[in-house]
């Protein structure tokens, strides 16, 4: 087997492993549990593919909250009162700097 078919064939394998794991877990889970399940599992898989970085999963799952939010500006009132704490907690990333 050359390299390349090797890493092909590795690729494969995982991506088969990572599906079948999913099902299985997916045919004992509630209907309610299943998003959740493949959010974690999609995020797990973009971390170790380097696309994400996991103190970006972490401040998403978290949910931090900024501690003292400035007041909402009349074009962002769209958003929740409840939920301007942590749209605000989400600009502390470099990614989410600009979000508002």
């Amino acid at each position: 087997m050359t390299p390349r078919t090797l890493q092909k064939r590795v690729d494969d394998l995982t991506d088969s492993i990572t599906y079948q794991g999913f099902n299985y877990t997916r045919r004992g889970s509630f209907e309610q549990h299943k998003l959740i399940i493949s959010t974690m599992l999609c995020f797990r898989i973009l971390v170790r593919k380097g696309v994400l970085k996991q103190e970006e999963v972490d401040h998403l799952v978290k949910k931090e909250v900024h501690l003292d939010p400035p007041n909402q500006i009349e074009a962002l009132k769209f958003i929740p009162e409840a939920s301007w704490g942590a749209v605000k907690g989400l600009e502390s990333i470099k990614t989410f700097e600009h979000i508002i």
